[in-house]
């Protein structure tokens, strides 16, 4: 990059919001050897929009970069380009208690918008994985929600408008206050997800919801994986759980060793969250220890020691990364095959005698398989992950590495979907930008413009 371009960027933001030392580039990488040229750190969208006019003009590549928490999911390694971090964006412009809505700055964090929105009694039902250090802005461009998808949905049902900065610089505004508010296409809701390829989100007007009443988690604890699987499809079908994780004895023993216990007894477990009103509660509650008494053991948490079992569940992955990595493996499944790919695949990994566990968001036939194994070496483990492709196929699933830069292997499954889907994604991608620049490292639509492989 020309140190006069850099002296553009200074004279738009200020020199101290423009860093290209190795500390800050090596912070906002998916890969330690592919550093960006520098990073910016705007304060609000003009600021954003003003740097992006900038970039298009000398067709320099932009990604942007919240916490960074998501990144390694849907990001490339890319060399070069600018970064730019969003943290600046804090703004809360509107906080709308009586009609529920909020309009803010995407680059809060999880963590803030709960304690502001908390004060009205509201919150967002946002709860990833990753933790509450996300921003709202990578949690809309990644679309992660988390286990309470299952009750609350996911943030696109809580997307009301956007501000966005398109690849040309220009600021469009999406959708508004009210809930029906479409009259063209619902280009709030496609441009979330999108990992920043089609625009940059800077602002959101969220809906929001009230606080309930009561929350508590239930651990119940099995003897077998085939008993907590139909367990949890009679939890979800008769009780309505906001959240139903199921974890593997593998996963809660890998736990254990690295000082995160899982709460509760059982070798295999359920983890299941319930919230509303307190009568409907613990009428909930009432009804499984009924059910379930005699077949689980069943132990019941509220407050800090259910914040807790949460806190243990979002480390499940370190668990098995450890220093040199770990492969994260997702399985997409009809609800009512779960149960039965679950009990298959861990006698598969049984029989390989491979250290992976599992993890499942039981509602919503999402699995997440964890391998501890080096992501840049996973070609060795080939046969074992056409094993694992082959069982959620047959269940009339679909397997996806997450943390895996193989561009062929994505393509080919996205080219299962039809022919015509991979020019699709190209065209879209290249009516909003022309000229290439934003986020041309994401997975969601690299793998559309890149050569064949």
């Amino acid at each position: 990059m020309k140190s006069t371009f850099v002296k553009e960027l200074q004279d738009v933001l200020g020199s101290g919001q423009v860093r290209d030392d190795e500390e800050a580039r090596r912070a906002a990488t998916v890969d330690p050897n592919s550093l960006p040229d520098a990073v910016v750190f705007p304060q609000d969208g003009e600021q954003v929009a003003r740097v992006v006019l900038l970039a298009a003009k000398e067709g320099i590549p932009v990604i942007p970069w919240g916490a960074g928490r998501h990144a390694f999911r849907g990001l490339l390694p890319l060399r070069g380009g600018i970064v730019i971090n969003l943290t600046g964006l804090q703004r809360v412009l509107e906080f709308d208690q009586d009609n529920q809505t909020a309009y803010v700055e995407t680059g809060l964090s999880l963590a803030q918008l709960k304690e502001i929105f908390g004060g009205g009694r509201l919150f967002l039902p946002l709860d990833p994985v990753e933790g509450e250090d996300c921003t709202l802005g990578g949690c809309i461009a990644s679309h992660a929600s988390g286990p309470r998808k299952l009750g609350y949905g996911t943030i696109k049902d809580y997307l009301l408008g956007l501000e966005v900065v398109l690849p040309t610089g220009e600021i469009v505004r999406t959708g508004g206050k009210t809930v029906k508010n479409v009259q063209d296409y619902d280009n709030t809701r496609f441009l979330a997800g999108s990992w920043g390829a089609l625009g940059i989100i800077t602002k959101a007007m969220l809906k929001l919801k009230p606080l309930p009443e009561k929350e508590v988690t239930v651990v119940l604890g099995f003897s077998t994986l085939g008993e907590a699987c139909e367990a949890a499809y009679t939890l979800r079908k008769e009780w309505g759980p906001v959240a139903l994780e199921l974890l593997d004895s593998r996963t809660l023993e890998a736990l254990k060793n690295i000082g995160s216990p899982v709460a509760g007894e059982g070798k295999e477990r359920l983890v299941v969250a319930f919230a509303g009103f307190t009568e409907a509660v613990d009428w909930q509650v009432e009804q499984v220890a009924a059910r379930f008494g005699r077949k689980a053991r069943i132990n019941v948490y509220a407050n800090s020691e259910a914040q807790a079992i949460w806190e243990a569940r979002r480390k499940a992955f370190a668990a098995f990364s450890g220093d040199k990595g770990g492969l994260l493996g997702q399985v997409s499944l009809p609800f009512t095959s779960t149960g039965k790919f679950i009990t298959a695949v861990d006698e598969f990994i049984s029989s390989k005698e491979a250290k992976a566990g599992i993890v499942a968001h039981f509602g919503n036939g999402h699995v997440h398989i964890f391998i501890k194994h080096p992501p840049l070496a996973y070609s060795e483990l080939r046969d074992f992950l056409t094993g694992i492709e082959e069982l959620a196929v047959k269940e009339g699933g679909l397997f996806l590495l997450d943390n895996v830069w193989d561009l062929k292997a994505i393509r080919e499954k996205v080219e299962n979907r039809g022919p015509a889907l991979l020019p699709l994604l190209k065209r879209i991608k290249e009516a909003l930008d022309p000229k290439g620049i934003l986020a041309p490292n994401s997975k969601a639509i690299a793998y559309a413009l890149s050569p064949q492989g």
